[in-house]
């Protein structure tokens, strides 16, 4: 005979039919699951069209995710042989005077656009200098140039060459 109670960790008063209660068991997935559980899983449950539960629920997350999403800011970024350039509307010529602009090698960082408190990241497509940038307002556009970093250090590795060993 085969031992089943040896590979079943729980006593046999666990397995009676009242000991698991439905608001029990909603509450340790709940639990579990760290509250990701949709707030009314009944309602989910009344279509039987796998798709169709698919799809609602996905639009449900993607309304939140807009909602929680930062304010719109838009920025053109190009390069030429010498320079990376960042380009972005600016509403009004007093933003200027709390805008903050920095940059290290590969990211510029824009703090207070479009609105005060808002922290901008921007990817650059290259390396860049850490010196020589210059900003200017035109036309309600703000313009970034960044000087492309050409010389870019090299270091020579050496090879080391590893003879077999003979065996005797």
């Amino acid at each position: 005979m085969f031992p089943w109670n040896k590979m079943f960790p729980f006593p046999k008063e666990y397995m009676k039919e009242d000991i698991f209660k439905q608001s029990d068991v909603e509450k340790l997935m709940k639990k579990a699951m760290g509250g990701h559980l949709p707030p009314n899983p009944g309602k989910l449950m009344q279509s039987h069209d796998f798709f169709e539960q698919s799809f609602d629920l996905l639009n449900r997350v993607q309304e939140k995710k807009k909602q929680k999403k930062k304010p719109n800011f838009q920025s053109d970024v190009f390069e030429t042989h010498e320079d990376v350039i960042v380009r972005f509307p600016l509403t009004s010529e007093e933003k200027l005077g709390e805008l903050v602009i920095y940059h290290d090698a590969s990211t510029c960082y824009l703090e207070n656009v479009p609105n005060s408190g808002n922290k901008q990241e921007i990817k650059l497509p290259c390396m860049v200098k850490s010196s020589g940038s210059i900003a200017k307002y035109k036309n309600g556009i703000l313009e970034i140039r960044i000087p492309k970093e050409t010389n870019t250090a090299k270091t020579k590795v050496p090879i080391e060459i590893i003879k077999p060993s003979k065996k005797k």
